[in-house]
Protein backbone atom coordinates (compact mmCIF):
# COMPACT_ATOMS: atom_id res chain seq x y z
CA UNK A 1 0.00 0.00 0.00
CA UNK A 2 1.50 3.34 -0.98
CA UNK A 3 1.01 6.81 1.18
CA UNK A 4 1.30 10.28 0.19
CA UNK A 5 2.77 12.85 2.03
CA UNK A 6 0.76 16.69 2.66
CA UNK A 7 2.72 19.41 3.70
CA UNK A 8 1.00 22.92 4.31
CA UNK A 9 3.41 25.79 5.24
CA UNK A 10 1.31 28.60 7.03
CA UNK A 11 0.59 31.61 5.33
CA UNK A 12 2.74 34.61 5.23
CA UNK A 13 0.23 36.75 7.50
CA UNK A 14 0.77 33.89 10.03
CA UNK A 15 3.30 33.98 13.18
CA UNK A 16 4.31 30.53 12.90
CA UNK A 17 7.37 29.17 12.17
CA UNK A 18 6.39 25.69 11.47
CA UNK A 19 4.76 23.45 8.65
CA UNK A 20 1.92 20.86 9.43
CA UNK A 21 2.37 17.61 7.73
CA UNK A 22 0.16 14.64 7.75
CA UNK A 23 0.61 10.79 5.92
CA UNK A 24 -2.58 10.09 3.87
CA UNK A 25 -3.40 6.32 2.80
CA UNK A 26 -6.72 5.15 1.25
CA UNK A 27 -8.61 8.69 2.05
CA UNK A 28 -7.57 8.63 5.76
CA UNK A 29 -4.92 10.39 7.82
CA UNK A 30 -3.01 7.45 9.18
CA UNK A 31 -0.09 10.28 10.69
CA UNK A 32 0.78 13.90 11.49
CA UNK A 33 2.71 16.22 12.85
CA UNK A 34 5.07 19.56 12.64
CA UNK A 35 8.16 20.31 10.86
CA UNK A 36 10.66 24.00 10.71
CA UNK A 37 13.98 25.12 10.13
CA UNK A 38 16.23 22.34 11.32
CA UNK A 39 13.35 19.85 12.33
CA UNK A 40 12.89 16.22 10.29
CA UNK A 41 9.65 14.99 8.87
CA UNK A 42 9.70 11.34 10.08
CA UNK A 43 6.78 9.29 9.41
CA UNK A 44 5.76 6.60 11.17
CA UNK A 45 7.38 3.11 10.29
CA UNK A 46 6.15 1.01 7.87
CA UNK A 47 4.91 3.94 5.63
CA UNK A 48 5.59 3.55 1.95
CA UNK A 49 5.79 7.45 0.38
CA UNK A 50 5.25 7.96 -3.24
CA UNK A 51 4.92 11.31 -3.54
CA UNK A 52 4.56 14.66 -1.52
CA UNK A 53 2.43 17.42 -1.95
CA UNK A 54 2.95 20.95 -0.84
CA UNK A 55 -0.56 22.42 -0.40
CA UNK A 56 0.34 26.16 0.23
CA UNK A 57 -1.44 29.14 1.22
CA UNK A 58 -3.78 29.81 -2.07
CA UNK A 59 -3.52 34.35 -0.63
CA UNK A 60 0.33 33.64 -1.36
CA UNK A 61 0.42 32.43 -4.34
CA UNK A 62 -0.70 34.43 -7.43
CA UNK A 63 -1.35 31.69 -10.15
CA UNK A 64 -3.33 31.79 -13.82
CA UNK A 65 -3.03 29.87 -16.68
CA UNK A 66 -1.88 31.65 -19.97
CA UNK A 67 -0.13 31.36 -23.46
CA UNK A 68 3.17 32.20 -22.41
CA UNK A 69 5.16 33.81 -25.78
CA UNK A 70 8.54 32.57 -26.62
CA UNK A 71 10.62 30.53 -29.03
CA UNK A 72 12.15 28.51 -26.50
CA UNK A 73 11.77 27.43 -23.09
CA UNK A 74 14.17 30.34 -21.87
CA UNK A 75 12.29 33.40 -23.77
CA UNK A 76 8.77 31.96 -22.27
CA UNK A 77 10.56 32.35 -18.53
CA UNK A 78 11.75 35.87 -19.65
CA UNK A 79 8.49 36.73 -20.95
CA UNK A 80 6.48 35.26 -17.93
CA UNK A 81 6.75 38.29 -15.37
CA UNK A 82 5.90 40.84 -17.44
CA UNK A 83 3.05 38.87 -18.25
CA UNK A 84 1.56 39.11 -14.75
CA UNK A 85 3.18 42.26 -13.92
CA UNK A 86 0.32 44.63 -14.40
CA UNK A 87 -1.80 42.01 -12.09
CA UNK A 88 0.48 41.30 -8.73
CA UNK A 89 0.98 44.05 -6.49
CA UNK A 90 4.59 44.36 -5.50
CA UNK A 91 7.56 44.91 -7.53
CA UNK A 92 8.60 41.75 -9.82
CA UNK A 93 12.23 42.33 -8.58
CA UNK A 94 10.47 40.67 -5.19
CA UNK A 95 8.46 37.99 -6.65
CA UNK A 96 9.86 34.26 -8.17
CA UNK A 97 7.78 33.45 -11.40
CA UNK A 98 7.93 29.70 -12.64
CA UNK A 99 5.82 28.24 -14.86
CA UNK A 100 4.52 24.54 -15.53
CA UNK A 101 4.62 22.45 -19.03
CA UNK A 102 3.02 23.89 -22.12
CA UNK A 103 -0.58 22.27 -22.65
CA UNK A 104 -1.77 20.59 -25.55
CA UNK A 105 -3.77 24.06 -26.42
CA UNK A 106 -0.02 25.86 -26.05
CA UNK A 107 -1.14 27.33 -22.41
CA UNK A 108 0.44 26.85 -19.43
CA UNK A 109 0.45 27.58 -15.70
CA UNK A 110 2.13 29.91 -14.38
CA UNK A 111 2.79 30.82 -10.51
CA UNK A 112 4.52 33.98 -8.68
CA UNK A 113 5.30 34.08 -5.21
CA UNK A 114 7.04 36.39 -3.00
CA UNK A 115 10.78 35.70 -3.02
CA UNK A 116 11.48 36.58 1.09
CA UNK A 117 7.99 34.27 1.84
CA UNK A 118 9.46 31.43 -0.65
CA UNK A 119 13.16 31.26 1.32
CA UNK A 120 11.00 30.93 4.89
CA UNK A 121 8.85 27.80 2.86
CA UNK A 122 12.15 26.33 1.89
CA UNK A 123 13.88 26.68 5.11
CA UNK A 124 10.55 24.86 6.64
CA UNK A 125 10.50 21.92 4.35
CA UNK A 126 14.53 21.84 4.02
CA UNK A 127 14.00 17.90 5.33
CA UNK A 128 11.38 17.17 2.60
CA UNK A 129 12.26 13.49 1.54
CA UNK A 130 10.44 11.66 -1.18
CA UNK A 131 10.75 10.19 -4.42
CA UNK A 132 9.01 13.32 -6.23
CA UNK A 133 7.11 16.73 -4.70
CA UNK A 134 3.88 18.56 -6.44
CA UNK A 135 3.31 22.17 -5.22
CA UNK A 136 -0.17 23.23 -5.57
CA UNK A 137 -2.47 26.27 -3.87
CA UNK A 138 -4.62 24.86 -1.13
CA UNK A 139 -7.88 26.37 -3.31
CA UNK A 140 -6.99 24.24 -6.35
CA UNK A 141 -7.31 21.25 -4.34
CA UNK A 142 -11.13 21.72 -3.70
CA UNK A 143 -13.60 19.58 -6.09
CA UNK A 144 -16.13 22.63 -7.87
CA UNK A 145 -18.38 19.33 -9.56
CA UNK A 146 -18.88 21.37 -12.78
CA UNK A 147 -19.91 24.65 -10.44
CA UNK A 148 -18.74 27.72 -11.32
CA UNK A 149 -17.58 28.84 -8.36
CA UNK A 150 -16.37 26.51 -4.93
CA UNK A 151 -16.35 28.66 -1.14
CA UNK A 152 -15.37 26.60 1.77
CA UNK A 153 -14.83 27.86 5.05
CA UNK A 154 -12.12 26.60 6.90
CA UNK A 155 -11.86 28.31 10.90
CA UNK A 156 -10.30 31.94 10.07
CA UNK A 157 -10.03 31.52 6.27
CA UNK A 158 -12.42 31.22 3.53
CA UNK A 159 -10.84 29.27 0.49
CA UNK A 160 -12.54 29.88 -3.01
CA UNK A 161 -11.90 28.64 -6.57
CA UNK A 162 -13.68 29.38 -9.53
CA UNK A 163 -14.30 26.85 -12.47
CA UNK A 164 -10.99 27.82 -13.96
CA UNK A 165 -9.20 26.16 -10.96
CA UNK A 166 -10.73 22.98 -10.38
CA UNK A 167 -8.12 20.76 -11.27
CA UNK A 168 -10.40 17.70 -11.38
CA UNK A 169 -12.57 19.34 -14.38
CA UNK A 170 -10.20 21.65 -15.93
CA UNK A 171 -9.33 20.42 -19.78
CA UNK A 172 -6.79 22.39 -22.21
CA UNK A 173 -9.62 22.59 -24.92
CA UNK A 174 -11.46 25.23 -22.28
CA UNK A 175 -8.47 27.24 -21.20
CA UNK A 176 -6.87 27.35 -24.85
CA UNK A 177 -10.02 29.47 -26.39
CA UNK A 178 -9.94 31.80 -23.29
CA UNK A 179 -8.54 35.60 -23.97
CA UNK A 180 -5.40 36.33 -22.73
CA UNK A 181 -6.98 39.20 -21.22
CA UNK A 182 -9.89 37.45 -19.55
CA UNK A 183 -7.10 34.59 -18.07
CA UNK A 184 -5.36 37.45 -16.62
CA UNK A 185 -7.97 39.24 -14.93
CA UNK A 186 -10.05 36.24 -14.29
CA UNK A 187 -8.79 34.73 -10.57
CA UNK A 188 -8.26 31.32 -10.49
CA UNK A 189 -8.57 30.13 -7.06
CA UNK A 190 -7.94 32.36 -3.47
CA UNK A 191 -8.16 32.85 0.25
CA UNK A 192 -9.59 35.62 2.47
CA UNK A 193 -10.18 36.48 6.01
CA UNK A 194 -13.78 35.71 7.13
CA UNK A 195 -14.93 38.96 7.32
CA UNK A 196 -14.23 39.63 4.10
CA UNK A 197 -16.19 37.37 2.76
CA UNK A 198 -19.40 39.42 1.53
CA UNK A 199 -17.10 42.17 -0.39
CA UNK A 200 -15.17 38.94 -1.71
CA UNK A 201 -18.24 37.69 -2.67
CA UNK A 202 -19.94 40.26 -4.14
CA UNK A 203 -17.06 41.14 -5.90
CA UNK A 204 -17.00 37.42 -7.47
CA UNK A 205 -20.56 37.67 -8.62
CA UNK A 206 -20.14 40.88 -10.73
CA UNK A 207 -16.89 39.53 -12.35
CA UNK A 208 -18.08 35.76 -12.60
CA UNK A 209 -21.83 36.06 -12.97
CA UNK A 210 -21.84 32.07 -11.69
CA UNK A 211 -24.83 30.11 -11.68
CA UNK A 212 -23.75 27.03 -10.05
CA UNK A 213 -21.91 27.54 -6.39
CA UNK A 214 -20.43 25.33 -4.33
CA UNK A 215 -20.78 26.39 -0.64
CA UNK A 216 -20.09 25.26 2.80
CA UNK A 217 -22.69 25.11 5.01
CA UNK A 218 -21.60 27.59 7.48
CA UNK A 219 -21.13 30.42 4.92
CA UNK A 220 -23.85 32.82 3.39
CA UNK A 221 -24.14 32.95 -0.06
CA UNK A 222 -26.31 35.63 -0.76
CA UNK A 223 -23.92 38.49 -1.40
CA UNK A 224 -23.08 36.64 -4.96
CA UNK A 225 -25.92 38.12 -5.92
CA UNK A 226 -27.46 41.38 -4.91
CA UNK A 227 -29.95 41.88 -7.47
CA UNK A 228 -31.17 38.64 -6.69
CA UNK A 229 -30.62 36.77 -9.87
CA UNK A 230 -31.62 33.32 -9.48
CA UNK A 231 -27.75 31.09 -8.54
CA UNK A 232 -27.85 27.20 -8.24
CA UNK A 233 -26.48 26.51 -4.69
CA UNK A 234 -25.18 23.41 -3.08
CA UNK A 235 -24.82 23.30 0.59
CA UNK A 236 -21.82 21.17 1.53
CA UNK A 237 -19.25 20.31 4.29
CA UNK A 238 -15.65 22.12 4.10
CA UNK A 239 -13.53 18.77 2.69
CA UNK A 240 -10.32 18.11 4.44
CA UNK A 241 -7.68 19.85 1.84
CA UNK A 242 -5.33 17.19 3.01
CA UNK A 243 -7.64 14.24 1.98
CA UNK A 244 -8.20 16.53 -1.61
CA UNK A 245 -5.03 17.09 -2.17
CA UNK A 246 -3.88 13.39 -2.29
CA UNK A 247 -6.72 12.52 -4.04
CA UNK A 248 -5.46 14.74 -7.10
CA UNK A 249 -4.56 12.87 -10.15
CA UNK A 250 -0.37 12.89 -10.74
CA UNK A 251 -1.22 14.11 -14.43
CA UNK A 252 -2.75 17.67 -13.09
CA UNK A 253 0.11 17.46 -10.40
CA UNK A 254 2.39 17.16 -12.99
CA UNK A 255 1.12 20.29 -15.07
CA UNK A 256 2.03 22.98 -12.02
CA UNK A 257 4.62 24.95 -11.76
CA UNK A 258 7.45 23.39 -9.81
CA UNK A 259 7.56 26.42 -7.28
CA UNK A 260 10.61 25.14 -5.26
CA UNK A 261 12.39 23.99 -8.26
CA UNK A 262 15.07 21.40 -6.98
CA UNK A 263 15.01 23.10 -3.45
CA UNK A 264 14.47 19.85 -2.39
CA UNK A 265 17.11 17.27 -1.29
CA UNK A 266 14.62 14.47 -2.48
CA UNK A 267 15.49 10.76 -2.60
CA UNK A 268 16.89 9.10 -5.56
CA UNK A 269 14.09 5.98 -6.61
CA UNK A 270 17.13 4.02 -7.25
CA UNK A 271 15.11 0.95 -8.10
CA UNK A 272 13.46 2.78 -10.93
CA UNK A 273 16.78 4.02 -11.97
CA UNK A 274 18.27 0.55 -11.81
CA UNK A 275 15.34 -1.24 -13.15
CA UNK A 276 16.67 -1.31 -16.61
CA UNK A 277 19.75 -2.53 -16.18
CA UNK A 278 18.84 -5.59 -13.67
CA UNK A 279 19.06 -7.78 -16.97
CA UNK A 280 22.59 -6.33 -17.37
CA UNK A 281 23.47 -6.88 -13.52
CA UNK A 282 22.23 -10.41 -13.96
CA UNK A 283 24.32 -11.65 -16.86
CA UNK A 284 27.27 -9.97 -15.49
CA UNK A 285 27.26 -11.90 -12.45
CA UNK A 286 26.85 -15.00 -14.51
CA UNK A 287 30.14 -14.53 -16.26
CA UNK A 288 31.67 -13.10 -13.02
CA UNK A 289 30.99 -16.63 -10.98
CA UNK A 290 31.61 -18.39 -14.42
CA UNK A 291 35.05 -16.99 -14.68
CA UNK A 292 35.99 -17.01 -11.11
CA UNK A 293 34.92 -20.76 -11.22
CA UNK A 294 37.15 -21.53 -13.80
CA UNK A 295 39.92 -19.58 -12.45
CA UNK A 296 39.29 -21.71 -9.09
CA UNK A 297 39.05 -24.65 -10.94
CA UNK A 298 42.40 -23.62 -13.11
CA UNK A 299 44.42 -22.78 -9.92
CA UNK A 300 43.19 -26.75 -8.44
CA UNK A 301 45.03 -27.99 -11.73
CA UNK A 302 47.79 -26.19 -11.42
CA UNK A 303 48.29 -26.59 -7.43
CA UNK A 304 48.00 -30.62 -9.02
CA UNK A 305 50.69 -30.67 -11.68
CA UNK A 306 53.19 -28.78 -9.58
CA UNK A 307 52.59 -31.25 -6.87
CA UNK A 308 53.21 -34.08 -9.00
CA UNK A 309 56.20 -32.58 -10.33
CA UNK A 310 58.06 -32.25 -6.95
CA UNK A 311 56.95 -35.63 -5.91
CA UNK A 312 58.74 -36.32 -8.85
CA UNK A 313 61.59 -34.07 -8.49
CA UNK A 314 62.44 -35.55 -4.99
CA UNK A 315 62.28 -39.25 -6.21
CA UNK A 316 65.22 -38.50 -8.76
CA UNK A 317 67.02 -36.46 -6.30
CA UNK A 318 67.19 -39.57 -3.73
CA UNK A 319 67.85 -41.85 -6.51
CA UNK A 320 70.50 -39.85 -7.78
CA UNK A 321 71.70 -39.59 -3.84
CA UNK A 322 70.49 -41.92 -1.73
CA UNK A 323 72.29 -40.74 1.40
CA UNK A 324 70.98 -37.55 1.24
CA UNK A 325 68.56 -35.16 3.42
CA UNK A 326 65.75 -33.26 1.22
CA UNK A 327 65.69 -29.67 2.56
CA UNK A 328 65.22 -27.88 -1.10
CA UNK A 329 65.41 -29.99 -4.02
CA UNK A 330 65.75 -27.44 -6.01
CA UNK A 331 68.79 -25.87 -4.44
CA UNK A 332 70.35 -28.95 -3.56
CA UNK A 333 70.12 -30.15 -7.05
CA UNK A 334 71.72 -26.67 -8.73
CA UNK A 335 74.43 -27.23 -5.39
CA UNK A 336 75.17 -31.58 -7.10
CA UNK A 337 75.21 -29.78 -10.68
CA UNK A 338 77.59 -27.38 -9.94
CA UNK A 339 80.26 -29.61 -8.29
CA UNK A 340 80.22 -31.17 -11.09
CA UNK A 341 79.81 -28.64 -14.06
CA UNK A 342 81.52 -25.92 -12.98
CA UNK A 343 81.30 -25.49 -9.52
CA UNK A 344 84.83 -24.85 -8.68
CA UNK A 345 86.37 -21.90 -6.50
CA UNK A 346 88.55 -21.20 -8.94
CA UNK A 347 89.47 -22.50 -12.43
CA UNK A 348 86.85 -23.90 -14.94
CA UNK A 349 84.33 -27.08 -14.14
CA UNK A 350 84.29 -30.94 -15.52
CA UNK A 351 82.76 -30.53 -18.39
CA UNK A 352 84.03 -27.79 -19.93
CA UNK A 353 87.80 -29.23 -19.58
CA UNK A 354 86.76 -32.89 -20.65
CA UNK A 355 85.16 -31.07 -23.68
CA UNK A 356 87.98 -29.59 -24.01
CA UNK A 357 90.58 -32.47 -24.05
CA UNK A 358 88.04 -34.55 -26.60
CA UNK A 359 88.49 -31.85 -28.86
CA UNK A 360 92.22 -31.62 -29.13
CA UNK A 361 92.72 -35.53 -29.06
CA UNK A 362 90.43 -35.72 -32.19
CA UNK A 363 93.25 -33.66 -33.78
CA UNK A 364 96.22 -35.41 -32.64
CA UNK A 365 96.19 -39.38 -33.29
CA UNK A 366 97.73 -41.94 -32.01
CA UNK A 367 97.38 -40.47 -28.43
CA UNK A 368 95.12 -42.91 -25.60
CA UNK A 369 94.35 -41.59 -22.75
CA UNK A 370 94.68 -43.83 -19.52
CA UNK A 371 93.09 -42.24 -16.88
CA UNK A 372 91.56 -38.83 -15.75
CA UNK A 373 91.10 -37.17 -12.57
CA UNK A 374 89.30 -34.11 -11.85
CA UNK A 375 90.50 -31.76 -8.54
CA UNK A 376 87.37 -29.28 -8.14
CA UNK A 377 89.20 -27.34 -6.09
CA UNK A 378 91.61 -26.11 -8.58
CA UNK A 379 89.35 -26.42 -11.30
CA UNK A 380 91.97 -28.53 -13.66
CA UNK A 381 92.17 -32.06 -14.70
CA UNK A 382 94.75 -34.58 -14.63
CA UNK A 383 95.51 -36.57 -17.61
CA UNK A 384 97.71 -39.91 -18.01
CA UNK A 385 98.20 -40.92 -21.46
CA UNK A 386 100.39 -43.34 -23.94
CA UNK A 387 102.00 -41.37 -26.31
CA UNK A 388 103.07 -42.80 -29.99
CA UNK A 389 106.24 -40.66 -29.44
CA UNK A 390 107.73 -37.73 -27.75
CA UNK A 391 106.44 -35.38 -29.75
CA UNK A 392 103.08 -35.99 -29.20
CA UNK A 393 102.25 -33.88 -26.51
CA UNK A 394 103.87 -31.05 -28.43
CA UNK A 395 101.00 -31.37 -30.80
CA UNK A 396 98.29 -31.70 -27.99
CA UNK A 397 99.66 -28.64 -26.52
CA UNK A 398 99.22 -26.41 -29.68
CA UNK A 399 95.92 -27.79 -30.81
CA UNK A 400 94.57 -26.99 -27.29
CA UNK A 401 95.98 -23.33 -27.24
CA UNK A 402 93.91 -23.25 -30.63
CA UNK A 403 91.14 -23.90 -28.28
CA UNK A 404 92.04 -21.56 -25.71
CA UNK A 405 92.89 -23.89 -23.26
CA UNK A 406 96.20 -24.47 -21.81
CA UNK A 407 98.42 -27.72 -21.06
CA UNK A 408 101.35 -28.14 -18.72
CA UNK A 409 103.10 -31.27 -19.33
CA UNK A 410 103.60 -33.31 -15.72
CA UNK A 411 106.47 -35.28 -17.70
CA UNK A 412 106.93 -38.53 -19.81
CA UNK A 413 108.97 -41.88 -19.71
CA UNK A 414 109.04 -44.93 -22.41
CA UNK A 415 107.63 -47.93 -21.72
CA UNK A 416 107.11 -51.41 -23.32
CA UNK A 417 104.33 -50.28 -24.40
CA UNK A 418 105.23 -46.65 -25.62
CA UNK A 419 105.80 -43.33 -24.47
CA UNK A 420 103.74 -42.90 -21.51
CA UNK A 421 103.14 -38.91 -20.42
CA UNK A 422 100.79 -36.84 -18.03
CA UNK A 423 99.93 -33.43 -18.43
CA UNK A 424 97.42 -31.27 -16.72
CA UNK A 425 94.61 -29.06 -18.92
CA UNK A 426 93.43 -25.83 -17.59
CA UNK A 427 91.32 -22.90 -19.05
CA UNK A 428 92.44 -19.19 -18.61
Amino acid sequence: MTDVLILQPPSSAMAEQTARWSVIRAGAVIAEGVTGPGATVEPPAGTVIVRAVVVLPSEDVFIRRLPVPGQSERDARRAAPFLIEDQIAQPLDDVEVSLGPVGADGARWLAAVDRDQLKTWREMLASLDAPQHHTVPDGMVLTGHGGDLTVMGYGDRVVFQTRSGDLGALSDSQDGARDLDAALSDPVCGAIEPHLLTPVLAGLGRRLSPKRVLISTALDPSALAPEGKPIAVKRIDAPDLRIAAASLPPEALDALPAIFGDAFATKLDWAALLKPWRAAAVLGLTAVLAASGLMVGQAAYLQDRASRYQAAQEAEFRMLFPEARIVNVSAQMRQALNSVSGGAVSGAGFLPLATVLSETLSDVDGVRVDSLRYDASRGELSVTALYSGFGDFERLRMAAEARGAVLEDGGARQSAAGVAGEFIVRLP
